[in-house]
């Protein structure tokens, strides 16, 4: 063990607390004498965070990834396109874990007047940018840029993809999330509200979201998203419907 090195380390980490703490400090004090607005603090605060957020943070789980396969129809794999909205799919072989290339909208609109084969589709894809889930999003964002890229597959340390993560994703860290004419609603649509008033969140929404939406601490631990705070509370897959 490098003692030495993990020495320096905790002080790196410790020198960097009290920075960030300063200008935290110094953000609270220009916003009561007016110098700055709420939102250009809350943008502030977040370029800070952002530099110490983990694309595991932030990804678009596996769960939730909209992709395609080779294996389907191309008729059907158009209707996907078009039923996602989003710009950019990802197309597998067998399984979501053999990504083998980016679909961009664009690329297949030159097929409206003419047939569209799988070869034409293969022709069409980009090639993955794959990153680990413990890759840091600051770095990943200029890396994208670098490669003139727009979206990176997050693979697990079994190598499976774990998730995706966007430039959008990243930006929305920073200036909040963004919407487009197709986002529908400006509220968060994974939080819903009983008749009663009592309020239903998603599992997979993010404890922080919920604790700014509640103004309530949560108990902290080795978990980003309620199902795994709750998971980690009862220790067990709960059942449907219980309370």
């Amino acid at each position: 063990m490098n003692i030495k090195k993990n020495i320096s380390k905790l002080f790196f980490w410790r020198e960097q607390k009290y920075i960030k703490n300063k200008i935290n400090a110094m953000l609270s004090v220009a916003q009561k004498s007016g110098l700055v607005d709420a939102s250009s603090r809350e943008m502030i605060e977040n370029i800070l965070e952002f530099s110490h957020t983990l694309v595991r943070e932030i990804m678009i789980p596996r769960t939730d990834i909209v992709a395609v396969s080779t294996e389907a129809a191309i008729d059907d794999i158009i209707h996907e396109v078009i039923a996602s909205r989003h710009t950019r799919i990802p197309v597998y072989r067998d399984t979501i874990d053999n990504i083998i290339g980016i679909l961009n909208v664009k690329d297949i609109l030159m097929f409206w007047s003419k047939p569209m084969t799988k070869e034409d589709l293969i022709a069409c894809l980009s090639t993955p940018h794959y990153i680990p889930e413990t890759k840091n999003t600051h770095l990943l964002f200029y890396e994208l840029k670098e490669n003139k890229k727009h979206m990176a597959i997050v693979i697990d340390e079994y190598g499976g993809t774990a998730g995706l993560v966007t430039l959008e994703d990243m930006l929305e860290e920073i200036v909040g999330e963004i919407r487009d004419e197709h986002d529908g609603n400006v509220t968060d649509d994974r939080i819903i509200q009983s008749p009663d008033g009592s309020l239903i969140f998603d599992g997979r929404m993010e404890i922080e979201k919920i604790e700014e939406n509640l103004n309530i601490d949560l108990k902290k631990g080795r978990y980003e998203t309620l199902g795994g705070l709750i998971l980690d509370a009862i220790k067990r897959i709960p059942v449907s419907g219980e309370k």
